[in-house]
């Protein structure tokens, strides 16, 4: 089978809990509202493609337990080839997240079976028979876990021969300068927040940050949270803005707006109006709780339409 897209990172089960407003320092608060979806950056952007319309697949770890079963037919419902998926003893990774009223995040990620993904467990020829293969972080939290090293003994091998997206986040961004420079060595689209950005170049200012990323990868996505996004090849450059919404609950925007970029990127449209439908769908994703229910399916929407109404 051909793919469009395959994800390799994370699987988690997210348990987000609702709260009035985050707990002050040595002080408490109350959760009024707890539920319990399934999450990981790179699956959430994966999940968001399939709905899109792509044929896509993903290479991820989970427990034979009742979160790892409620991940793979997640992923199943939603369309996600898991041929691939490795399944083992051990307890499915885990993300305990807390949403104010204002939408804004604290998310506390517990590994467990996902940073022990090791080299023999991967399948080339699966990986190799996609456009794209887009990847996000392991924790690492125990350095003999394989995961991460895994990762880049892969990349080493395949990078040459297949189109890479890295979405970094946080946790690979706080590994360092010599961490992040392999990193985009073997990337063609990065896919980073601005902040994420600032940190990885120690520039203070977003332009040098950006000079500095840019020729490194073929692609550099910036998401700048409310400013929009930023979208350089080359000489070729564009500022995206945002889609009004009433946002309810951020968590996994970033992915979701991956997932439209990535999906428009493959389907031909311009870099221009890829950022565009990034954006749309990072917006919808926050209407509702939970990283991927508010994510439109590609027959609920005009993509025509969102572009020409925007661009006016």
């Amino acid at each position: 089978m051909k793919f469009d897209i395959i994800g390799w990172g994370a699987l988690n089960v997210d348990r987000l809990c609702k709260v009035n407003e985050f707990a002050p320092e040595d002080g408490e608060t109350f959760i009024y509202e707890e539920t319990k979806s399934c999450g990981g950056s790179a699956s959430n952007t994966i999940i968001g493609t399939a709905k899109l319309g792509l044929n896509a697949g993903y290479i991820g770890k989970i427990g034979k337990d009742s979160n790892g079963k409620m991940m793979k037919e997640y992923l199943e419902k939603n369309n996600v080839n898991t041929d691939h998926l490795i399944e083992s003893k051990g307890e499915t990774g885990e993300v305990i997240g807390f949403v104010d009223n204002e939408g804004n995040r604290k998310l506390y990620v517990t590994p467990k079976i996902n940073d022990k993904i090791s080299n023999d467990e991967i399948n080339r020829n699966y990986i190799l028979n996609t456009e794209i293969l887009h990847l996000t972080s392991f924790v690492g939290l125990n350095p003999n876990d394989p995961s991460i090293t895994t990762q880049f003994e892969l990349l080493e091998e395949i990078s040459s021969k297949v189109t890479v997206s890295f979405d970094p986040g946080m946790l690979y961004v706080n590994k360092g300068k010599e961490f992040m420079d392999k990193l985009i060595s073997y990337t063609d689209i990065l896919l980073i927040n601005e902040t994420e950005l600032l940190i990885t170049t120690g520039e203070t200012e977003f332009r040098k940050a950006v000079e500095t990323i840019a020729p490194k990868v073929e692609i550099l996505v910036v998401k700048r949270s409310t400013k929009g996004s930023f979208i350089k090849r080359q000489d070729e450059e564009y500022n995206i803005g945002i889609f009004e919404v009433n946002a309810i609950d951020t968590t996994g925007a970033g992915d979701a707006y991956n997932a439209g970029f990535l999906y428009a990127y493959l389907k031909g449209y311009s870099l221009e109006e890829s950022g565009i439908i990034g954006s749309y769908v990072a917006a919808q994703s926050t209407t509702q709780t939970g990283a991927t229910e508010a994510i439109p399916n590609i027959d609920e929407i005009d993509i025509s339409n969102i572009i020409q109404k925007f661009k006016n």
